[in-house]
């Protein structure tokens, strides 16, 4: 079975499915998301979405509630329209207190089925923001947790989400894009902590991307970050840079269903 374990909604929902399809993917984890940049119609329209972009990984949007919470109903929408095909991950606000995010999860993830939290977006310097979302994940069940691992995140800000994925060992922790500029250090960090993973999407370069998958098959999670990755190459990347086949079926799959107990 062949999982892309990040993904976010993308319009029209009918043709997301028909590209997994065409490209023999299985199933997708599906993220939330505030905006639509795959909907833009030309330059311009381009810009002010990645300018939106900038601002949100960068932590300046705040927690944003009522957005989050109509992106998580998009998403359970698109969920009923292919149960079969979709798993969910839904947005969750940081910078609030623990009975108020414990509400907000319950509320938005658990009562939605979804199977996971994030993306979580930060400014270097703000993971302790996410201590609250551990402690949360830990009182309902070790939710799985995903994290934007890139820019602006600097070396420091991903080894102490590392120590909170230590301090928390029963929460599989997701770092996104391969930690970005910071992939050598961030493979070391996910090589001795059990439950700390890495996605692939976004990845720095096909070099790295073989280099990390090769090294930790077991803990590398293939993603293609639609709409941003396109989901025929970044299937072909991973077969074409993995050294043997059950490399590849470990981080096409294997590793994201064991998480996340899909049969």
């Amino acid at each position: 079975m062949i999982i892309d374990g990040h993904s976010h909604v993308t319009l029209p929902i009918d043709e997301h499915i028909k590209a997994m399809d065409e490209s023999r993917v299985d199933k997708t984890v599906l993220f939330s998301t505030s905006f639509h940049p795959e909907m833009a119609k030309n330059a311009q329209e381009v810009k002010e979405s990645m300018m939106y972009l900038n601002d949100l990984v960068a932590g300046k949007k705040g927690s944003m509630i009522e957005m989050r919470e109509k992106s998580i109903s998009e998403l359970t929408e698109a969920i009923k329209q292919y149960p079969s095909r979709f798993i969910g991950f839904g947005s969750v606000p940081l910078g609030l207190d623990f009975v108020t995010t414990r509400q907000y999860v319950n509320d938005n993830i658990v009562k939605n089925n979804l199977a996971g939290m994030g993306e979580f977006t930060l400014g270097s310097g703000q993971t302790h923001l996410l201590e609250t979302v551990f402690r949360v994940s830990e009182e309902l069940g070790n939710l799985p947790i995903w994290i934007h691992a890139f820019f602006p995140l600097i070396l420091q800000d991903i080894r102490e989400i590392a120590e909170m994925a230590k301090i928390h060992p029963h929460i599989p922790v997701i770092l996104g894009h391969l930690g970005g500029t910071n992939w050598l250090q961030t493979m070391e960090l996910a090589a001795y902590i059990p439950n700390l993973y890495l996605d692939t999407s976004a990845y720095y370069s096909t070099f790295v991307l073989g280099t990390v998958i090769n090294e930790l098959p077991q803990k590398c999670i293939f993603g293609i970050d639609r709409p941003f990755g396109d989901i025929s190459l970044s299937k072909e990347t991973i077969l074409k840079v993995a050294q043997s086949p059950s490399v590849a079926n470990a981080v096409l799959g294997e590793n994201i269903a064991k998480i996340l107990g899909i049969i």
